[in-house]
Protein backbone atom coordinates (compact mmCIF):
# COMPACT_ATOMS: atom_id res chain seq x y z
CA UNK A 1 0.00 0.00 0.00
CA UNK A 2 1.31 3.44 -0.97
CA UNK A 3 1.77 5.41 2.25
CA UNK A 4 0.36 8.50 0.52
CA UNK A 5 -2.99 6.70 0.37
CA UNK A 6 -3.11 6.57 4.17
CA UNK A 7 -5.73 9.12 5.17
CA UNK A 8 -5.70 9.16 8.98
CA UNK A 9 -3.51 8.47 11.99
CA UNK A 10 -5.78 5.54 12.88
CA UNK A 11 -5.30 3.99 9.45
CA UNK A 12 -1.54 4.45 9.89
CA UNK A 13 -1.84 2.70 13.28
CA UNK A 14 -3.58 -0.28 11.70
CA UNK A 15 -0.93 -0.46 9.01
CA UNK A 16 1.80 -0.36 11.67
CA UNK A 17 0.13 -3.12 13.72
CA UNK A 18 0.10 -5.40 10.66
CA UNK A 19 3.83 -4.91 10.18
CA UNK A 20 4.86 -5.38 13.81
CA UNK A 21 4.95 -8.49 16.00
CA UNK A 22 2.25 -8.35 18.66
CA UNK A 23 4.79 -7.93 21.46
CA UNK A 24 6.08 -4.77 19.74
CA UNK A 25 2.67 -3.30 18.83
CA UNK A 26 1.49 -3.92 22.40
CA UNK A 27 4.63 -2.18 23.71
CA UNK A 28 3.77 0.77 21.50
CA UNK A 29 0.02 0.90 22.18
CA UNK A 30 -0.11 -0.24 25.81
CA UNK A 31 -0.44 1.66 29.06
CA UNK A 32 -0.11 1.08 32.78
CA UNK A 33 -2.36 -1.32 34.71
CA UNK A 34 -5.97 -1.20 33.43
CA UNK A 35 -5.10 1.56 30.93
CA UNK A 36 -7.79 3.92 32.21
CA UNK A 37 -5.48 6.95 31.91
CA UNK A 38 -4.59 5.98 28.36
CA UNK A 39 -8.31 5.78 27.51
CA UNK A 40 -9.10 9.09 29.24
CA UNK A 41 -6.56 10.94 27.12
CA UNK A 42 -8.58 10.08 24.02
CA UNK A 43 -11.97 10.36 25.72
CA UNK A 44 -11.22 13.95 26.72
CA UNK A 45 -10.69 14.96 23.10
CA UNK A 46 -13.64 12.93 21.86
CA UNK A 47 -15.89 14.85 24.26
CA UNK A 48 -14.91 18.25 22.81
CA UNK A 49 -17.46 20.08 20.69
CA UNK A 50 -16.02 22.76 18.40
CA UNK A 51 -18.15 25.77 17.38
CA UNK A 52 -18.54 26.23 13.65
CA UNK A 53 -18.38 29.79 12.29
CA UNK A 54 -19.44 30.79 8.78
CA UNK A 55 -18.78 33.50 6.20
CA UNK A 56 -15.28 34.19 7.48
CA UNK A 57 -12.65 35.16 4.90
CA UNK A 58 -10.50 32.02 4.76
CA UNK A 59 -8.40 33.07 1.79
CA UNK A 60 -5.28 32.57 3.90
CA UNK A 61 -5.03 30.38 6.99
CA UNK A 62 -1.72 30.61 8.85
CA UNK A 63 -1.01 27.48 10.94
CA UNK A 64 2.33 28.72 12.28
CA UNK A 65 3.01 29.92 15.80
CA UNK A 66 5.82 31.34 17.94
CA UNK A 67 6.67 29.56 21.20
CA UNK A 68 9.77 30.15 23.33
CA UNK A 69 11.20 32.34 20.61
CA UNK A 70 10.92 29.68 17.92
CA UNK A 71 8.62 29.55 14.91
CA UNK A 72 6.69 26.34 14.28
CA UNK A 73 4.91 25.84 10.95
CA UNK A 74 2.46 23.58 12.79
CA UNK A 75 1.97 23.87 16.55
CA UNK A 76 2.70 20.17 17.08
CA UNK A 77 6.03 18.61 17.99
CA UNK A 78 7.22 15.06 18.66
CA UNK A 79 7.25 13.91 22.28
CA UNK A 80 10.36 12.14 23.58
CA UNK A 81 10.20 8.39 22.93
CA UNK A 82 12.67 5.70 23.89
CA UNK A 83 13.76 2.63 21.93
CA UNK A 84 12.12 3.54 18.65
CA UNK A 85 14.53 1.01 17.16
CA UNK A 86 11.94 -1.68 17.98
CA UNK A 87 9.64 0.01 15.46
CA UNK A 88 12.12 0.62 12.66
CA UNK A 89 15.94 0.77 12.54
CA UNK A 90 15.88 4.34 11.20
CA UNK A 91 14.25 5.27 14.52
CA UNK A 92 14.93 8.82 15.73
CA UNK A 93 16.82 9.70 12.54
CA UNK A 94 13.65 9.27 10.45
CA UNK A 95 11.42 11.03 13.00
CA UNK A 96 13.79 13.97 13.47
CA UNK A 97 14.21 14.44 9.73
CA UNK A 98 10.45 14.41 9.14
CA UNK A 99 9.84 16.84 12.00
CA UNK A 100 12.41 19.26 10.64
CA UNK A 101 10.96 19.07 7.13
CA UNK A 102 7.49 19.83 8.53
CA UNK A 103 8.70 22.94 10.36
CA UNK A 104 8.36 21.17 13.68
CA UNK A 105 10.90 19.51 15.96
CA UNK A 106 11.57 16.35 17.93
CA UNK A 107 12.38 16.06 21.63
CA UNK A 108 15.20 13.53 21.89
CA UNK A 109 14.81 11.02 24.71
CA UNK A 110 17.48 9.82 27.15
CA UNK A 111 16.16 6.33 26.41
CA UNK A 112 16.64 6.72 22.67
CA UNK A 113 18.49 4.08 20.68
CA UNK A 114 20.16 6.86 18.66
CA UNK A 115 22.70 9.29 20.07
CA UNK A 116 21.84 12.93 20.59
CA UNK A 117 24.55 13.86 18.08
CA UNK A 118 23.17 11.71 15.26
CA UNK A 119 19.62 12.81 15.96
CA UNK A 120 20.66 16.47 16.04
CA UNK A 121 22.29 16.12 12.63
CA UNK A 122 19.23 14.37 11.18
CA UNK A 123 17.03 17.12 12.58
CA UNK A 124 18.99 19.76 10.68
CA UNK A 125 20.59 21.14 13.82
CA UNK A 126 17.41 21.81 15.78
CA UNK A 127 15.91 19.70 18.56
CA UNK A 128 15.00 19.81 22.24
CA UNK A 129 16.68 17.40 24.61
CA UNK A 130 15.05 15.53 27.47
CA UNK A 131 17.13 15.24 30.63
CA UNK A 132 16.67 12.75 33.46
CA UNK A 133 18.08 13.08 36.98
CA UNK A 134 20.14 9.92 37.35
CA UNK A 135 21.41 8.56 40.66
CA UNK A 136 24.96 9.09 39.43
CA UNK A 137 25.09 12.86 38.80
CA UNK A 138 27.94 12.53 36.31
CA UNK A 139 25.60 10.75 33.88
CA UNK A 140 23.23 13.73 33.90
CA UNK A 141 26.17 16.16 33.73
CA UNK A 142 27.65 14.44 30.68
CA UNK A 143 24.27 14.38 28.94
CA UNK A 144 23.78 18.08 29.62
CA UNK A 145 27.29 18.87 28.35
CA UNK A 146 26.66 17.04 25.08
CA UNK A 147 23.45 19.00 24.54
CA UNK A 148 25.23 22.26 25.29
CA UNK A 149 28.12 21.45 22.96
CA UNK A 150 25.69 20.87 20.08
CA UNK A 151 23.97 24.20 20.65
CA UNK A 152 20.68 22.78 21.93
CA UNK A 153 18.71 25.71 23.36
CA UNK A 154 15.92 23.94 25.26
CA UNK A 155 15.93 21.00 27.66
CA UNK A 156 12.92 19.11 28.97
CA UNK A 157 13.19 17.65 32.48
CA UNK A 158 11.63 14.20 32.85
CA UNK A 159 9.61 14.72 36.02
CA UNK A 160 7.44 11.59 36.03
CA UNK A 161 9.90 8.70 35.86
CA UNK A 162 11.08 8.39 39.46
CA UNK A 163 8.78 5.39 40.00
CA UNK A 164 8.64 2.44 37.61
CA UNK A 165 5.30 1.57 36.02
CA UNK A 166 3.58 -1.79 35.65
CA UNK A 167 2.52 -2.40 32.06
CA UNK A 168 0.66 -5.67 31.98
CA UNK A 169 0.79 -6.07 28.20
CA UNK A 170 4.59 -5.96 28.39
CA UNK A 171 4.66 -8.40 31.31
CA UNK A 172 2.57 -10.91 29.37
CA UNK A 173 5.03 -10.70 26.47
CA UNK A 174 8.14 -10.84 28.64
CA UNK A 175 9.18 -7.46 27.29
CA UNK A 176 12.14 -6.85 29.58
CA UNK A 177 15.69 -5.83 28.70
CA UNK A 178 16.64 -8.22 27.17
CA UNK A 179 13.22 -9.63 26.19
CA UNK A 180 12.15 -13.05 27.47
CA UNK A 181 9.15 -13.80 25.21
CA UNK A 182 6.95 -16.87 25.62
CA UNK A 183 6.87 -19.42 22.81
CA UNK A 184 3.71 -17.95 21.25
CA UNK A 185 5.54 -14.66 20.72
CA UNK A 186 8.51 -16.42 19.15
CA UNK A 187 6.11 -17.92 16.60
CA UNK A 188 4.42 -14.55 16.07
CA UNK A 189 7.76 -12.84 15.43
CA UNK A 190 8.55 -15.51 12.83
CA UNK A 191 5.35 -14.51 11.02
CA UNK A 192 6.77 -10.99 10.52
CA UNK A 193 9.86 -11.65 8.37
CA UNK A 194 10.09 -8.03 7.22
CA UNK A 195 10.42 -6.80 10.80
CA UNK A 196 12.93 -9.58 11.58
CA UNK A 197 15.01 -8.69 8.53
CA UNK A 198 15.10 -5.00 9.47
CA UNK A 199 16.02 -5.93 13.02
CA UNK A 200 18.86 -8.23 11.93
CA UNK A 201 20.34 -5.98 9.24
CA UNK A 202 19.57 -2.51 10.59
CA UNK A 203 20.55 -0.46 13.60
CA UNK A 204 21.15 -2.52 16.73
CA UNK A 205 18.99 -1.87 19.79
CA UNK A 206 21.09 0.15 22.21
CA UNK A 207 20.85 3.30 24.28
CA UNK A 208 22.70 5.56 21.92
CA UNK A 209 23.37 8.44 24.31
CA UNK A 210 24.62 6.45 27.31
CA UNK A 211 27.73 4.32 27.24
CA UNK A 212 29.63 1.57 29.00
CA UNK A 213 33.36 1.38 28.27
CA UNK A 214 32.99 3.92 25.47
CA UNK A 215 30.22 2.15 23.52
CA UNK A 216 26.42 2.43 23.57
CA UNK A 217 24.66 0.36 26.21
CA UNK A 218 23.46 -2.95 24.77
CA UNK A 219 19.98 -4.36 25.29
CA UNK A 220 21.25 -7.07 27.67
CA UNK A 221 22.82 -4.34 29.85
CA UNK A 222 19.85 -1.95 29.99
CA UNK A 223 17.97 -3.40 32.94
CA UNK A 224 21.05 -3.51 35.17
CA UNK A 225 22.04 0.04 34.16
CA UNK A 226 18.54 1.31 35.01
CA UNK A 227 18.54 -0.44 38.39
CA UNK A 228 21.84 1.24 39.16
CA UNK A 229 20.85 4.69 37.89
CA UNK A 230 17.13 5.24 38.56
CA UNK A 231 16.79 8.07 41.05
CA UNK A 232 13.63 8.12 43.18
CA UNK A 233 15.06 10.93 45.32
CA UNK A 234 15.03 13.69 42.67
CA UNK A 235 13.26 16.86 43.89
CA UNK A 236 12.68 20.47 42.93
CA UNK A 237 16.11 21.20 44.40
CA UNK A 238 17.57 19.30 41.45
CA UNK A 239 15.64 21.58 39.10
CA UNK A 240 17.12 24.61 40.84
CA UNK A 241 20.63 23.17 40.45
CA UNK A 242 19.96 22.34 36.80
CA UNK A 243 18.63 25.85 36.22
CA UNK A 244 21.87 27.23 37.68
CA UNK A 245 23.95 25.19 35.23
CA UNK A 246 21.81 25.63 32.13
CA UNK A 247 21.55 29.06 30.52
CA UNK A 248 19.09 27.97 27.85
CA UNK A 249 15.38 27.33 28.20
CA UNK A 250 13.98 24.67 30.51
CA UNK A 251 10.61 22.88 30.66
CA UNK A 252 9.40 20.43 33.28
CA UNK A 253 7.49 17.46 31.84
CA UNK A 254 4.88 15.44 33.73
CA UNK A 255 2.93 18.42 35.09
CA UNK A 256 -0.66 17.39 35.86
CA UNK A 257 -1.74 19.89 38.55
CA UNK A 258 -1.77 23.69 38.91
CA UNK A 259 0.28 23.26 42.10
CA UNK A 260 3.15 21.61 40.24
CA UNK A 261 2.88 24.15 37.44
CA UNK A 262 3.36 26.92 40.00
CA UNK A 263 6.33 25.10 41.54
CA UNK A 264 7.94 24.63 38.12
CA UNK A 265 7.81 28.36 37.44
CA UNK A 266 8.98 29.19 40.95
CA UNK A 267 12.01 26.95 40.48
CA UNK A 268 13.13 28.55 37.24
CA UNK A 269 11.28 26.73 34.47
CA UNK A 270 10.43 28.65 31.30
CA UNK A 271 7.31 26.58 30.81
CA UNK A 272 5.41 23.45 31.75
CA UNK A 273 4.82 20.26 29.80
CA UNK A 274 1.46 18.74 30.67
CA UNK A 275 1.83 14.99 30.29
CA UNK A 276 0.80 11.72 31.89
CA UNK A 277 3.35 9.85 29.79
CA UNK A 278 0.67 8.72 27.37
CA UNK A 279 -0.96 6.68 30.13
CA UNK A 280 2.17 4.53 30.40
CA UNK A 281 3.24 5.45 33.94
CA UNK A 282 0.44 6.12 36.44
CA UNK A 283 -3.03 4.73 35.86
CA UNK A 284 -6.18 6.22 37.37
CA UNK A 285 -5.46 9.90 36.70
CA UNK A 286 -7.26 12.34 34.38
CA UNK A 287 -6.61 12.89 30.71
CA UNK A 288 -4.22 15.72 29.95
CA UNK A 289 -6.89 17.84 28.27
CA UNK A 290 -8.99 17.54 31.44
CA UNK A 291 -6.34 19.32 33.53
CA UNK A 292 -5.17 21.79 30.87
CA UNK A 293 -7.54 24.74 31.59
CA UNK A 294 -6.66 24.97 35.30
CA UNK A 295 -2.93 24.68 34.60
CA UNK A 296 -3.08 27.29 31.82
CA UNK A 297 -4.92 29.63 34.20
CA UNK A 298 -2.19 29.13 36.81
CA UNK A 299 0.61 29.78 34.32
CA UNK A 300 -1.25 32.83 32.97
CA UNK A 301 1.31 33.75 30.34
CA UNK A 302 4.32 33.46 32.65
CA UNK A 303 5.69 30.55 30.64
CA UNK A 304 4.94 28.22 27.77
CA UNK A 305 2.29 25.50 28.11
CA UNK A 306 2.94 22.31 26.12
CA UNK A 307 0.56 19.34 26.18
CA UNK A 308 0.73 15.77 24.97
CA UNK A 309 -1.45 12.69 25.35
CA UNK A 310 -4.18 11.54 23.00
CA UNK A 311 -3.66 13.78 19.95
CA UNK A 312 -4.87 11.89 16.88
CA UNK A 313 -6.62 14.52 14.73
CA UNK A 314 -5.98 18.05 13.58
CA UNK A 315 -9.16 19.03 15.41
CA UNK A 316 -7.51 17.78 18.63
CA UNK A 317 -4.79 20.38 18.11
CA UNK A 318 -7.47 23.07 17.78
CA UNK A 319 -9.14 21.82 20.97
CA UNK A 320 -5.89 21.88 22.98
CA UNK A 321 -4.81 25.33 21.78
CA UNK A 322 -8.30 26.70 22.44
CA UNK A 323 -8.15 25.35 26.00
CA UNK A 324 -4.87 27.10 26.80
CA UNK A 325 -1.95 25.17 25.31
CA UNK A 326 0.70 27.05 23.33
CA UNK A 327 1.98 23.90 21.68
CA UNK A 328 0.93 20.25 21.53
CA UNK A 329 3.06 17.14 21.23
CA UNK A 330 2.51 13.53 20.29
CA UNK A 331 4.43 10.30 20.40
CA UNK A 332 2.38 7.36 19.17
CA UNK A 333 1.13 8.97 15.90
CA UNK A 334 4.71 9.39 14.71
CA UNK A 335 5.75 5.96 16.00
CA UNK A 336 2.89 4.51 13.94
CA UNK A 337 4.18 6.27 10.85
CA UNK A 338 7.72 5.08 11.55
CA UNK A 339 6.56 1.49 12.06
CA UNK A 340 4.43 1.49 8.94
CA UNK A 341 6.82 3.06 6.42
CA UNK A 342 9.93 4.54 8.02
CA UNK A 343 10.63 8.20 7.21
CA UNK A 344 7.87 8.30 4.56
CA UNK A 345 5.33 7.22 7.16
CA UNK A 346 6.35 9.95 9.60
CA UNK A 347 6.24 12.53 6.81
CA UNK A 348 2.72 11.37 5.98
CA UNK A 349 1.53 11.68 9.59
CA UNK A 350 2.70 15.29 9.64
CA UNK A 351 0.90 15.92 6.33
CA UNK A 352 -2.33 14.40 7.66
CA UNK A 353 -2.29 16.41 10.88
CA UNK A 354 -1.32 19.63 9.09
CA UNK A 355 -4.19 19.28 6.63
CA UNK A 356 -6.74 18.36 9.30
CA UNK A 357 -5.57 21.19 11.55
CA UNK A 358 -5.92 23.78 8.79
CA UNK A 359 -9.39 22.48 7.96
CA UNK A 360 -10.50 22.58 11.60
CA UNK A 361 -9.18 26.14 11.94
CA UNK A 362 -11.30 27.12 8.95
CA UNK A 363 -14.46 25.63 10.41
CA UNK A 364 -14.04 27.46 13.73
CA UNK A 365 -13.37 30.69 11.82
CA UNK A 366 -9.72 31.14 12.81
CA UNK A 367 -7.21 32.31 10.23
CA UNK A 368 -4.30 32.31 12.68
CA UNK A 369 -3.33 30.29 15.74
CA UNK A 370 -3.64 33.39 17.92
CA UNK A 371 -7.38 33.45 17.18
CA UNK A 372 -7.92 30.05 18.80
CA UNK A 373 -9.37 30.58 22.25
CA UNK A 374 -12.21 29.32 24.41
CA UNK A 375 -14.71 30.77 21.93
CA UNK A 376 -13.79 27.93 19.55
CA UNK A 377 -15.28 25.26 21.81
CA UNK A 378 -18.47 24.61 23.68
CA UNK A 379 -18.79 22.65 26.91
CA UNK A 380 -17.63 19.06 26.62
CA UNK A 381 -20.17 16.27 26.90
Amino acid sequence: MNVQKTISVEQMRRRAVRRLPLMVSDFLDGGALDEFTLQRNRAAFEAVRLRQRVLVDLGRIDTSTQVLGRKFEIPMIVSPMGLLTVCHPDADVAVAGAAGAAGSLVIHSPWSGVSIEETFEAAGGSLWEQISFWKQPEETEQHLARARNLGVDTIVVAGDVAVSSKRERDLRHGTSMPPKPPLRDVFDVALHPGWVARWLTGRKMTWGTYEIAGRPIKMAEMEHWMERNENPRATWDDVVELRRKWDGQLLVKGIMTPEDAALALQHGADGVFISNHGGRQFDGQPGTLDVLPAIAEEVNGRGAVVLDGGIRRGSDIVAALSAGADLVAGGRPFAYGLSASGRAGVDRVFEILQSEFETAMGFVGATSVSQLDTQATTARV
